[in-house]
């Protein structure tokens, strides 16, 4: 592959990631807020309408991961939803924005859970073949991290815009309704678009792995990869502790520091820290494995949340853009860990089925990483009712102290204990870069003459460590040394 193919490739690639990463922080952080404070809803219908929204992703995800694996067009299994996603993407996002003058309350929660179901399926329609496309891509264990690396960059960019420009917008407009219909049709627009890039120059290199079937026995056969276990439990603690630290930013600052009007410096501080610290991670996974950024990132944000818990409203406002900063790199490292992982764990499920089925992979990952999400933020809208939140009463300054212990607690605690679990599960994850290499060695043969011939005792023990099954039970006792 030539230089200028790759650099083409890496960048549209990572343009996938201006919705993945750009719409989930907009949700993220507006979605609560746009269901609760513009449309009126309780926090804990505003949680529920999220949750359904997840939910329904345990039929479409799994599904869509099985489609993507079966498909045969003339564009390849993957690249064929980039094309056709971009309107579904556009529609869903407008209407998850709008409810077209709705009053009822009633008529306006089932309004609001079909439109996010349907923002939930427009997204596994391009996200699942596109978690899966990299392995498809290369099979290079450098090239997998700087192409993630790059992915990432984009994401935490679009990010940086999306946590900014959306408020800019809505606040441009007395109407706060039409002020974010206006900002559902320019970003629906910008994420349309960006399909059509990941479209245009991305590539598949491997072959269809066989049929697979719709059957739900096959989702859950990739549990039985050790390796996919404890990436399952590191990318769900990892994932909910964003989006909680991402949901509850605003209330965090209004509530516990009285200083709502930090959101935006606040915000763009986190953004751009993580952005950085993406690119420097992606060098350092490329020199010394993909859990070194992990395990720097769960330290680095552990401590930040201990200063956090102590800030008060006397606090000064640069030290809490600065301390609050730090998050980022917490983020970069968990995100980078998060996805740079899951095309590898394809290439041990080959090892061990002898089939591609990286869609599935990815498909049952999106379900999961949506289903955390879903949790995390549903389970903070409920307990903010729990605590007693009122908007009227922040407002006012009647603020109970219950109230200030809760969102203190959601913003700084829950979100430590989960990424404290990441960091456990973290370090039990045996997949490294050498044994990466052994595993591919053994893979190519596989590829080109069917079977393995013969097993080393060095390669038992790695297949063993990967994926959980001794080498026995893979490739029968004969064929080991």
């Amino acid at each position: 592959m030539d230089k200028r193919k790759d650099l083409l490739g890496k960048i549209a690639y990572a343009s996938g990631d201006i919705y993945g990463g750009g719409s989930f922080l907009i949700v993220g952080l507006l979605l609560l807020v746009f269901l609760t404070k513009v449309e009126g809803l309780s926090g804990a219908w505003a949680g529920i309408i999220i949750f359904v929204g997840k939910a329904w992703d345990a039929v479409t995800d799994p599904l869509m991961g099985m489609l993507s694996d079966r498909t045969k067009s003339k564009y390849g299994r993957r690249r064929f939803y980039f094309l056709i996603g971009a309107i579904p993407v556009f529609l869903s996002w407008v209407m998850l924005w709008y409810s077209f003058g709705i009053t009822s309350e009633a008529v306006k929660i089932i309004y609001y859970m079909v439109a996010f179901m349907f923002f939930s399926t427009s997204f596994t329609l391009v996200m699942v073949p596109y978690n899966a496309v990299l392995a498809d891509m290369t099979n290079d264990y450098n090239k997998r991290s700087a192409f993630t690396g790059l992915r990432l960059s984009f994401s935490a960019g679009a990010a940086i815009l999306c946590g900014t420009v959306p408020g800019m917008i809505t606040g441009s407009f007395a109407n706060q309704q039409t002020g974010y219909l206006i900002m559902g049709l320019v970003f629906g627009l910008v994420f349309g678009i960006s399909w059509l890039m990941v479209f245009f120059g991305t590539w598949e290199n491997t072959k269809s792995g066989g049929d697979t079937g719709f059957s739900y026995k096959n989702w859950f056969s990739v549990f039985k990869n050790k390796s996919f276990r404890i990436y399952a439990l590191v990318f769900i603690f990892s994932q909910m502790a964003i989006d909680i630290i991402m949901a509850m930013a605003v209330f965090f600052l209004s509530v516990v520091l009285q200083k709502e009007g930090l959101f935006t410096p606040v915000m763009a501080a986190i953004l751009v820290v993580q952005l950085v610290f993406i690119i420097i991670f992606s060098k350092v996974a490329q020199k010394f494995g993909k859990k070194v950024p992990g395990i720097i990132a769960a330290t680095v944000w552990v401590i930040t949340s201990i200063i956090m818990f102590m800030f008060s409203p006397n606090t000064p406002d640069i030290v809490i853009i600065l301390v609050c900063a730090f998050i980022g790199v917490g983020a970069a490292g968990c995100n980078l860990v998060s996805w740079s992982i899951l095309p590898d764990i394809s290439d041990v499920d080959e090892l061990m089925t002898g089939k591609r089925r990286e869609g599935l992979y990815s498909g049952v990952s999106t379900f999961l990483r949506k289903l955390s999400g879903g949790i995390a933020v549903g389970a903070v809208g409920i307990m903010l009712d729990v605590f007693h939140y009122s908007d009227t009463a922040v407002s006012a300054g009647n603020i109970e102290p219950l109230t200030t212990f809760g969102v203190k607690l959601l913003f700084c605690v829950i979100p430590a204990i989960f990424v404290v679990a990441m960091l456990l599960f973290l370090r039990k994850y045996k997949l490294g870069k050498d044994q990466f290499i052994v595993m591919q060695k053994a893979l190519d043969k596989f590829r080109k003459e069917g079977a393995l011939a013969e097993i080393s005792n060095e390669e038992a023990v790695v297949f063993q460590q990967i994926s959980g099954a001794n080498a026995e039970e893979l490739f029968g006792k004969k064929n080991i040394e």
